[in-house]
């Protein structure tokens, strides 16, 4: 029974992640089933955390990938870290950027954190999480304790980010902190003694760099697990408030269905494997039937916009919409 329920933790923690590599997929799946087995023979749970920088006020269903995985350790006992980048996000995240993020204030960053928080905790067990701002322990970091943290890695690692060589390539300025950004944001990683990270697979670079801090400070070094980036309403490029082609958070359920409704058939898969609370078993059967037309696509529609939207606002959320006689167009 204790292998089953290991196999079964297992089947739900690494479904939809994504590596990019056969090689690193199989050994971050063999440190899980082992820190598994670890931490129940230690009878504690694991410690697991993802950070969200503060990019605007809201968040959209791109951000609940993650939360929703952190929601399934949740339900399994384990123990769950929120944690908002009040101190990383003024240096902001260089993954997949093509040009630099324009500053951003503390004041606003402060602001724009709670609102972050707040809706999160449409996903989250807000009574199983632990809240976490970064600057609460980035801001006490003195000189003296990064100069030794930054000797762990070399320049040429820090800028051979694909991203980074466009930039570079193209003339456009590559600043010093953002070179810095995967070295700092590690730092939480050793903070939090962390066993495992979420993020999107674009992070896989800063995840690591947080596994090998931990190394450095005589830790065990975190299981990284990474997610695809949610493609937009557009079918084309991923979400974004700035492209316009988001479902936020906060939206009315009934706004939610629309969009969620008129989604490019081909999105539609991704929408099933990456935001649905189904078992990875129904998952595999909903997008067959939907792909071969085994039942009505807009059965098949309704049912997993429906399933998205119970799973941020509840059932009697959708119990509502659905008795409001809404059309989807």
């Amino acid at each position: 029974m204790g292998n089953l329920s290991l196999q079964s933790q297992l089947a739900a923690f690494l479904d939809g992640s994504e590596f990019g590599d056969k090689n690193l997929e199989a050994r971050m799946r063999h440190e899980l089933e082992e820190r598994l087995q670890q931490t129940a023979l230690e009878k504690r749970p694991l410690r697991v955390y993802c950070g969200y920088d503060v990019s605007g006020p809201d968040l959209h269903l791109g951000h609940t990938v993650t939360l929703r995985k952190l929601h399934q350790f949740q339900d399994r006992g384990h123990d769950v870290t929120l944690v908002v980048g009040t101190f990383t996000s003024l240096i902001g995240d260089p993954s997949e950027r093509e040009t630099a993020r324009q500053p951003r204030s503390v004041a606003l960053i402060m602001e724009e954190s709670k609102r972050y928080a707040q809706q999160a905790f449409k996903i989250l067990d807000a009574q199983k999480t632990r809240l976490r701002f970064n600057h609460e322990w980035l801001n006490d970091l003195q000189v003296s304790d990064f100069i030794p943290i930054a000797a762990q890695f070399s320049f040429q690692q820090l800028l051979s980010r694909e991203n980074f060589r466009k930039r570079i390539e193209k003339g456009d300025t590559v600043r010093f902190q953002e070179i810095l950004y995967p070295v700092v944001q590690a730092y939480d990683a050793v903070e939090l003694r962390a066993d495992v990270q979420l993020g999107a697979t674009e992070q896989l670079f800063n995840l690591m760099t947080g596994r090998k801090l931990q190394e450095y400070f005589g830790l065990p070094p975190q299981i990284c697990l990474t997610f695809p980036i949610l493609v937009g309403i557009d079918g084309e490029k991923r979400m974004s408030k700035s492209t316009g082609n988001y479902i936020g958070i906060n939206e009315t359920p009934i706004e939610k269905y629309r969009k969620l409704f008129q989604l490019p058939p081909k999105a539609l898969p991704s929408y099933i494997r990456l935001l649905t609370r189904w078992s990875p078993d129904e998952k595999n059967k909903m997008i067959s039937a939907f792909q071969k037309q085994t039942r009505d696509p807009n059965e098949i529609r309704r049912k997993v916009a429906c399933e998205i939207i119970a799973g941020i606002d509840g059932e009697e959320a959708v119990d509502d919409m659905l008795n409001s006689k809404i059309e989807p167009f």
